[in-house]
């Protein structure tokens, strides 16, 4: 049985049951190597759904209207939309007209706006746009946020029907942690809540930790008094570091500084070293580190050979409109919200040196055009690197559709 709605992009994958569950799968869990960083977005918008995730869609945007909205706008300036449920509601279906409901808005320096109605005419309030011009302050977004004061919250994906994972494996690691937390008479410092779709299947369960806005994925109902141990004080010999995946609002960079402060397996873990201090420097809002040029080799439909120029941190769409080449249209805006900027990485002579698909990308490739299974990707997400050059160096050639 396939669990994704885009059943003739996914990898096969075999559920214990298609609906809500609450124990744990059978057989062992054979997890895969964690990215170390998310997606770059600026900050992360909630919205507290009174829908349980038992009752969600798999694609709660085609439900409702108000979380559609405002993913396509606040993804086009930069931030990531969520929806959750906190238990509070026991709605089976999503309004048709009238939605509103309490939202907050993380900042990766701590920053939290609440909204306790928000609906359609607050996406073109003036509060709202006045909201989003915030820029975080200082270098607590990049520093290791410590076991300071205030109640933590730990969002699990239990979304089932979009991919059976998250309920066989997130539903019992909540189970789990609620029962922690009353043991250890938290329930006024840690809330426990579930999030929709968020992560990646393969790395299920995943959660979201509040308010550092960390990501912890490769999850079991195992782990749950580390977990909440982890999330109350993370110190630096914390296992739960080897599950960390990355922190929304950061940059690549400013994740991969963090990376190499809490990285278990790196023996000066604890001391950044001055080296470490000025890569945050350059990354709070200063100019771009040194951009490098490299050379590209691009494939047509019709077989004609490009090699073009490229700036590392560019992505293939800006490559591909500032060299004029075909197939490369990026009518979203490079906003991962079409199939327009479709291209192909044959796995020869080697894999190419690019990070692996996010979710939202895997699943806007259900829409592309000639999709090739292992090669398939969005141009709008593939960095250019000193290694993509050199891939392409050593015969390395990206593929272009014929639309």
């Amino acid at each position: 049985m396939r669990c994704s709605i885009l059943s003739l992009t996914r990898p096969f994958f075999h559920c214990s049951s298609r609906s809500y569950s609450t124990s744990t799968p059978a057989g062992p869990i054979e997890f895969l190597p964690l990215p170390r960083s998310l997606a770059h977005r600026r900050a992360l918008l909630l919205l507290h759904v009174p829908v349980p995730p038992q009752s969600w869609p798999s694609h709660l945007e085609l439900s409702s209207a108000l979380l559609a909205t405002t993913s396509a706008k606040l993804k086009s300036k930069g931030i990531a939309v969520q929806a959750m449920y906190d238990g509070t509601g026991s709605r089976s279906e999503f309004s048709r007209q009238g939605e509103k409901y309490k939202a907050r808005l993380f900042w990766p320096d701590g920053n939290v706006k609440t909204y306790d109605e928000f609906k359609m005419e607050t996406l073109s309030s003036v509060m709202l746009e006045n909201d989003l011009k915030y820029q975080p302050e200082g270098n607590r977004s990049v520093s290791r946020i410590s076991a300071d004061e205030g109640v933590k919250e730990i969002l699990v994906c239990t979304h089932g029907s979009r991919d059976c994972r998250c309920s066989d494996r997130g539903a019992p690691l909540v189970t789990a942690l609620r029962e922690e937390v009353r043991k250890r008479g938290l329930t006024d410092k840690v809330k426990i809540g579930e999030v929709a779709h968020v992560g990646g299947h393969k790395w299920a369960a995943n959660a979201i930790i509040l308010p550092s806005l960390d990501m912890i994925s490769n999850l079991t109902v195992e782990h749950a008094p580390s977990l909440l141990s982890h999330v109350l004080d993370p110190k630096h010999g914390s296992q739960m570091w080897t599950h960390w995946r990355g922190r929304y609002g950061l940059t690549e960079e400013q994740q991969a500084i963090i990376w190499t402060e809490v990285d278990p397996s790196n023996s000066a873990s604890g001391t950044k070293s001055s080296e470490q201090n000025t890569a945050v420097k350059a990354t709070e809002g200063g100019p771009p580190m040194g951009e490098e040029t490299v050379k590209l080799r691009f494939n047509t439909f019709e077989g004609e050979e490009k090699i073009v120029e490229g700036k590392t941190g560019e992505n293939l769409l800006e490559v591909g409109k500032a060299n004029d080449l075909p197939s490369l249209e990026g009518v979203c805006g490079g906003n991962l919200e079409c199939a327009t900027c479709h291209v192909y990485l044959p796995p020869t002579p080697t894999p190419a040196p690019v990070s692996e698909p996010s979710d939202d990308e895997f699943d806007m490739l259900g829409y592309a055009l000639g999709f090739r299974d292992g090669e398939s990707r969005l141009g709008c997400q593939i960095k250019v690197t000193k290694e993509l050059g050199q891939w392409c160096e050593n015969g390395g050639v990206i593929g272009l559709p014929r639309f």
